[in-house]
């Protein structure tokens, strides 16, 4: 198997389950071999993965995203991401869209004025464009994300969650009730890495009406916004109230930074 070229074995091993390359690429340094060349040939598991990405039909980002160590590791991590399902998405009076290339772009109304949130009616950056435009009509990219190849979105009424290949988990537009996970309830116009995920690496993620889920690829599932209806999964203490002292049935129930939420064996897959 080692005499094959290189090419060859690469094909050979494309059909592997995605555990088994990754096994292969930490372990066998023969599958690591190429001539010594001023350029060496990437390994024979990465170029594997990259027939795997093509036969896929996925436009692979020209340059390593930020955060990643390596390509192996990258082109492992979409295998793990799965088959683009959250590449689309939509609010009250907006729309998201991910390129095969990972670009976010989102169309619609900037202003979800129609819409009362803590009592009160405001503008809320829905697009993430930085609220230049209040009404945009076509598919316009976000230029904050640019480079940041995003794998997938989930919109609620008024805010949207974005997610890197590299497991970034980024947000912005309306903040009511901490949907956005940045402390507060405050609108944010551009797209914003929330800091209390900056330890995790996300798989998944997913918006209610104002609240907000991602799951890490280890199975960690975090929860943050409104919370009136038990929505955020973290139960009641013994005397009937949230952990953060608000009562179950007040509509002040909220979390404003994410939580993990404890689940027996935590999430298989990764996906929520």
């Amino acid at each position: 198997l080692l005499d094959l070229p290189l090419d060859v074995l690469a094909l050979v091993l494309s059909p592997l389950p995605p555990n088994e390359l990754a096994n292969l690429g930490r372990v066998s340094r023969a599958f690591h071999r190429g001539p010594p060349p001023q350029q060496p040939p990437p390994p024979a598991v990465e170029l594997a993965l990259r027939l795997r990405a093509e036969e896929r039909g996925e436009a692979l980002p020209a340059h390593l995203p930020p955060g990643e160590r390596s390509w192996l590791q990258h082109l492992l991590a979409r295998e793990e991401l799965g088959d683009g399902s959250g590449a689309v998405d939509g609010g009250a009076f907006f729309s998201c869209f991910v390129s095969p290339e990972g670009e976010l772009l989102t169309c619609g109304d900037d202003h979800a004025g129609l819409l009362e949130v803590d009592g009160a009616e405001r503008p809320s950056g829905l697009l993430g464009q930085g609220g230049g435009e209040p009404q945009v009509w076509v598919p316009t990219p976000v230029k904050p994300l640019q480079g940041a190849c995003v794998h997938a979105v989930a919109c609620g009424e008024q805010h949207t969650l974005a997610l890197t290949a590299a497991g970034a988990v980024y947000s912005f537009g309306g903040g009511g009730r901490g949907a956005l996970g940045h402390g507060g309830t405050s609108d944010v116009l551009s797209p914003r890495r929330i800091d209390g995920l900056a330890s995790v690496r996300a798989a998944s993620v997913a918006a209610g009406a104002y609240h907000s889920l991602v799951v890490s690829r280890d199975g960690g599932l975090f929860t943050f916004g409104a919370d009136e209806h038990g929505q955020l999964g973290r139960g009641e203490d013994a005397g009937g109230g949230r952990p953060d002292g608000s009562s179950a049935g007040s509509g002040a129930a909220r979390r404003l930074t994410p939580a993990k939420v404890a689940l027996a064996g935590g999430l298989a897959g990764g996906k929520v």
